[in-house]
């Protein structure tokens, strides 16, 4: 499927922001109009699982199902039909086709991108690319899906109480440095023990802490190395050896950001395969551009969905006392609910990106602090829910 354009991309945000909806999108071809058959990919089939509205992993081959389907077309909203099926033939690949595209929406064009939004039981179908073209927007759709109503849960409000006792108590002293200096400060008043786990860290409520809550400051939303048997780069080692570059004291790094809208200054980017289900990182080297390293979207959806089913992020201010360094805890954006239709989107634009963290040590071998997926602050609510934003003092 070809890259999203920023219009397309917008509208596809917006409609990502739909509670409860998961959106897919595939690219239309002239064989399809003419034949009636679109292929099902990785984007189609697992937003189909994730909301319950069909499963082809459960689907046998011969086997076709009928579901209603709202499509958007130059004359309003028209109900039909979206057929989903898995032939006979050769391995069973899962296909769809909605009925009458060609005939209602007559503007269709090969190389049109066309969004599918459902939530288990409303599916809507509309051109992006078309909607762009004609200048009309998205607010069709919003009416057909449920909108669900925000509360807080015991946990959060337990939470929030005691972030606002630690606050009051004055600056949260601690004697580490660097990026995680706030954030184990602020844990460690909590009571919560210093771990790598990938587990949220609250009763379920993931708390991430920094120094702001705006503008470009990098926030981390998990560590994932790629697939090492998959990619061929097996290494993260050998990714540094291949693509690192050299600093003043002789030593190799491969310390950068690597995003999906550019490559940067290494030739690195990434790239997503919505057909192949997976996030690929390419690099520009001197026998040209090859591939490097591959993520399963899959595995990244679930990590986001898993860490960040809720999130506390806190704004705390650096304070030097007379005890030592400390931080004051401002206040708290709490989110929910990660926007995983979009996740794909924003690695494509560079919303979500990658940064390299790896070393070549003095004495021999390499340190790193894992393959940061991570997000601009100003982001934030792009990507999430917004349950609330709560001051602490």
């Amino acid at each position: 499927m070809r890259s999203l354009r920023e219009a397309e991309r917008d509208l596809l945000a917006e409609l990502a922001s739909i509670d409860g909806a998961e959106v897919s999108l595939f690219e239309v071809t002239a064989v399809q109009l003419e034949k009636s058959i679109v292929d099902a990919n990785f984007s189609i089939r697992t937003a189909f699982a994730a909301t319950g509205f069909h499963d082809y992993a459960l689907q046998p081959q011969g086997n076709k199902v009928l579901a209603e389907l709202s499509l958007l077309t130059a004359l309003g909203m028209v109900e039909t039909k979206i057929s989903l099926y898995r032939p006979n033939t050769k391995a069973g690949d899962p296909r769809l086709w909605i009925y009458e595209l060609d005939s209602l929406c007559p503007e269709a064009r090969p190389r049109d991108i066309v969004a599918i939004v459902q939530d288990g039981d409303a599916c809507v179908a509309l051109n992006l690319s078309d909607l762009v073209r004609s200048g009309t927007g998205t607010d069709a759709v919003n009416p057909l899906f449920r909108r669900s109503t925000s509360a807080s849960s015991r946990v959060a409000t337990e939470l929030l109480k005691r972030l606002r006792e630690v606050a009051a108590t004055g600056p949260v002293l601690t004697s580490r440095t660097g990026d995680t200096a706030v954030g184990f400060a602020i844990e460690t008043a909590l009571g919560i023990p210093a771990n790598s786990s990938k587990d949220p860290d609250y009763k379920g409520i993931e708390i991430k802490s920094g120094r702001s809550l705006r503008g470009d400051k990098n926030k981390t939303l998990f560590a994932r190395m790629f697939d090492r048997e998959k990619s061929p780069v097996g290494s993260y080692a050998g990714l540094l050896e291949r693509c690192g570059y050299f600093k003043e004291d002789g030593l190799k790094y491969l310390q950068c950001s690597v995003v999906g809208s550019a490559p940067n200054a290494q030739g690195l980017v990434l790239s997503v395969d919505y057909e192949e289900g997976t996030l690929n990182e390419y690099w520009d080297g001197p026998e040209g551009t090859e591939r490097v390293a591959i993520w399963e979207l899959g595995v990244l959806r679930d990590a986001l969905a898993n860490k960040h089913n809720e999130t506390f992020w806190v704004e705390a201010t650096e304070i030097h006392t007379p005890h030592g360094k400390g931080f004051s805890l401002k206040k708290v954006l709490h989110t929910s609910t990660p926007r995983l239709s979009a996740f794909s989107l924003f690695l494509s634009d560079g919303t979500v990106f990658v940064d390299h963290t790896i070393r070549e040590k003095p004495e021999g071998g390499t340190r790193d602090h894992g393959m940061l997926f991570r997000i601009k602050a100003k982001h934030l609510a792009r990507l999430f829910k917004v349950e609330g934003e709560y001051a602490l003092v």
